[in-house]
C-alpha cells in the first residue's frame, strides 16, 4: 500500500484518459532494498514482457508481486531487486517502459531463447473460472518468472491477473493467478502444463 500511493495518480490518469498508453516505472528505495514499480495498461503477456526485460538485462529479483484491476484493464507490479555489486544502469527504467509499450519478449521466436527451468508445477481451479499455477524449484530469479509467464501466455493463452514469487530455504515458490480461454478446459490445460513445463 505504501508504494501503491506513488503510482496512484498515473493509474487515475489511465482511467480518465482512455486513449493514453503511457507507462510509469520507477525505482522505490526502502532502506537498502530497491523495488522497481510499474503502473501500466494491462494486456495479455504483460508479465512475460516485464520479466523478459529483466532477464535480458541480467537483472535478478528476489520477489515479485503483480496485481491487475481487470475491470479497468490496469496493472500495478512490484519487483524486489536482488543486491548487486554493480549499480543499476541509468536507462533501466526507460528500457522497462519501452519493452511494455512495444510488447517485447513475447513473440513466437522468443521461445527458442527462453531460460531453462526445472521444478514441480501444478494447476488447479482457485475460484470459479479462475486458476492458480504453482511452481516450485531450486532455481529462482527473473529467468524463472520469464519462462513461466511466457509459457502461460503462449501455450495456455492465460490472462494473468496476479503473481507472487519468493525464495525460502534455498527454493523458489511462484504462484500465478490467471484465467483461461473458454475453449480450454482445465484437464486440457493440465495436460499442456505437463507437456510444456
Amino acid at each position: 500500500r505504501q508504494y501503491a500511493n506513488r503510482f496512484g495518480a498515473h493509474l487515475v490518469r489511465l482511467i480518465e484518459e482512455p486513449g493514453t498508453t503511457a507507462v510509469k516505472a520507477a525505482i522505490v528505495r526502502d532502506g537498502t532494498a530497491m523495488i522497481l514499480g510499474v503502473a501500466a495498461r494491462d494486456y495479455r503477456g504483460l508479465a512475460a514482457t516485464i520479466s523478459g526485460a529483466f532477464w535480458h538485462r541480467r537483472i535478478e529479483f528476489r520477489q515479485a508481486h503483480l496485481f491487475s484491476a481487470m475491470h479497468h484493464g490496469l496493472a500495478l507490479d512490484f519487483f524486489h531487486l536482488a543486491p548487486s555489486p554493480q549499480p543499476l544502469a541509468a536507462d533501466l527504467v526507460a528500457s522497462i517502459e519501452d519493452a511494455i509499450l512495444r510488447r517485447l519478449y513475447i513473440a513466437d521466436a522468443d521461445e527458442a531463447s527462453l531460460p531453462a527451468v526445472a521444478g514441480q508445477a501444478a494447476l488447479h481451479e482457485w475460484r470459479p473460472a479462475q486458476y492458480c499455477l504453482r511452481f516450485e524449484t531450486a532455481a529462482g530469479g527473473s529467468g524463472l518468472i520469464y519462462a513461466i509467464t511466457y509459457k502461460m501466455f503462449r501455450h495456455l493463452r492465460a490472462n494473468i491477473f496476479g503473481l507472487t514469487a519468493h525464495t525460502a530455504r534455498g527454493k523458489a515458490f511462484v504462484s500465478v493467478y490467471h484465467s483461461l480461454p473458454n475453449d480450454l478446459p482445465l484437464p486440457e490445460a493440465q495436460r499442456i502444463l505437463a507437456d510444456r513445463f
